[in-house]
């Protein structure tokens, strides 16, 4: 009987994990890439529906860039967010800090859904670090996939929206509504 019950316990957690790793569009609200004397990434999203599915205290968190050119620059970078990181805002979602910058270029990040419904994430990455770059002379498309541990990943691509500037030094672009996953998860 008590092993019985043991393979049904393990079973249904496993079954959990599995479930909840699904795909959330999540288009861009801002996303800036600076590569100026201080490099740069700001990304802001936000929508009505997301959900906050995971737990990065746990097993950390990741975010992908890609900013594909017409010309030089563009790239993808993996930005990986450890468990250590990460502590949670209430019962909202949960926010990361490494002021010191100890665990790479990403200074803050951000999950959370609130009561009313509104799903923000927020990452903000600065220093030598950051190797994906503005193209020159423009990027033609971008995409970024933050992806919780045992969670979901919330994804953003390019849209409607028109990057302005979009130079050598610096891309973009506000209020898109790409939400198509072309990204994937951090190797």
């Amino acid at each position: 009987m008590r092993k019985g019950l043991a393979v049904v316990v393990v079973t249904m957690c496993f079954g959990t994990m599995v479930a909840g790793a699904a795909q959330q569009g999540t288009a861009a609200k801002k996303l800036l890439v600076k590569n100026t004397a201080t490099r740069k990434i700001l990304y802001k999203a936000k929508n009505d529906t997301g959900t906050v599915v995971g737990d990065p205290t746990v097993g950390g968190a990741t975010f992908n860039l890609q900013l594909t050119t017409g010309g030089t620059g563009g790239g993808t970078q993996c930005f990986s967010l450890p468990s250590t990181g990460w502590s949670a805002i209430s019962t909202l979602g949960f926010k990361y800090r490494d002021p010191q910058l100890v665990n790479g270029p990403v200074k803050v990040a951000q999950i959370k859904a609130t009561p009313s419904g509104v799903f923000t994430i927020k990452v903000i990455a600065k220093g030598d670090g950051i190797t994906v770059t503005p193209g020159d002379p423009s990027t033609t498309s971008y995409a970024t996939n933050f992806s919780v541990s045992a969670g979901d990943e919330y994804c953003g691509s390019s849209g409607s929206a028109t990057p302005n500037p979009n130079d050598a030094q610096t891309f973009n672009v506000v209020n898109d509504d790409g939400t198509t996953c072309t990204l994937p998860l951090c190797p």
